[in-house]
């Protein structure tokens, strides 16, 4: 599941590359946002993390193990294109005299090393800001998890501070509210209810959850039935996620998926900086002519997000059977 909604961030980010280019672009066809991507993972976290901990929760262990999948990862992601993208900047600068990327270039010194870390070189690494962030508050989530009134009353606390902007909390809408329901689902072990999809209806229901993940991106964290609406959407996506991986194990998606899913982490932090590759490139050698053609302009997406995918995977492939420390290292398994 993880792995499938990675891929749906793929997609997000396709657009960004391309907003860039100076000619009309007819983004009909491909201007869409699955916002729901981040709140899903958030769940999912908190779920295994405190998944099976009721009778006994090893705080340390867990601290431990969080050091090697988060810490030691975003530290080595944020180095190292902290500088790839400075010296990508400046050839692209003195070559093109334009832009390659948005925001200035970063001198290369003590106070902007350090200030990467706050802001990441990879913007999409904000979600594991916050999954390291919430590391020492688990341990106070866990004892909230022991009585549902208290943590009930704490959750709604928490809607009501996002709803009416009571306080400038750190973590974003977007994953604190999804984070504590999944720690709530795992701490009390509840299942995805089991809904069997044949052919007929999994064809029928893909196009069903697209048009309700695209259609209510655009929802805001205003209020608190829009939070609690934004939640339940979450909450519907992924039971029918779920259920259609689950009625269809045999079919080569999900073998796709279940064969790769070893390189989520790896896709997850590196696609950003493919798709700017990959579209600048594909921009430079002429296509950026056609993408007025929404047709052209929706081939063009699918044409670089394939790319990136296929580019990531065989990356991915060649570290882990290369390089497997190495790869383990960097990808937090």
């Amino acid at each position: 599941m993880r792995f499938l909604i990675i891929h749906l961030i793929l997609v997000n980010h396709w657009l960004l590359n391309i907003y860039m280019s100076k000619s009309s672009i007819d983004t009909s066809l491909i201007d869409f946002w699955f916002e729901l991507t981040s709140p899903s993972l958030s769940l999912i976290s908190g779920y295994l993390f405190f998944y099976r901990t009721k009778e006994h929760f090893d705080f340390i262990k867990k601290i431990k193990a969080r050091l090697h999948s988060l810490v030691i990862p975003y530290i080595f992601w944020t180095v190292t294109f902290f500088f790839v993208y400075f010296i990508m900047k400046e050839t692209y600068l003195k070559v093109f005299h334009t832009t390659y990327w948005y925001g200035p270039i970063l001198s290369i010194n003590f106070t902007n090393f350090i200030s990467v870390f706050a802001n990441p070189p990879l913007i999409n690494f904000w979600y594991l800001q916050n999954l390291i962030l919430i590391i020492p508050f688990n341990f106070l989530i866990y004892y909230l998890l022991k009585n549902k009134y208290i943590f009930f009353a704490f959750f709604c606390l928490i809607i009501f501070v996002y709803s009416f902007h009571l306080l400038n909390i750190y973590f974003q809408p977007r994953f604190l509210p999804y984070y504590l329901l999944g720690c709530f689902l795992g701490y009390h072990e509840k299942y995805i209810p089991k809904i069997h999809f044949n052919k007929i209806a999994t064809f029928a229901s893909l196009p069903v959850l697209f048009f309700i993940a695209a259609e209510t991106s655009h929802i805001e964290y205003e209020g608190v039935f829009q939070i609690i609406a934004k939640i339940l959407i979450v909450l519907i996506f992924l039971i029918a996620i779920y259920n259609l991986l689950d009625s269809n194990m045999n079919s080569s998606i999900v073998t796709y998926l279940r064969d790769n899913k070893v390189y989520s982490f790896f896709l997850f932090a590196i696609h950003m900086f493919l798709y700017s590759i990959v579209q600048r490139s594909l921009l430079k050698i002429g296509l950026e002519q056609f993408l007025a053609n929404k047709y052209y302009a929706l081939l063009f997406n699918i044409l670089s997000f394939s790319l990136v995918l296929i580019i990531a995977l065989n990356m991915a492939r060649l570290l882990k059977s290369r390089f497997s420390n190495f790869y383990f290292f960097i990808t937090g398994r």
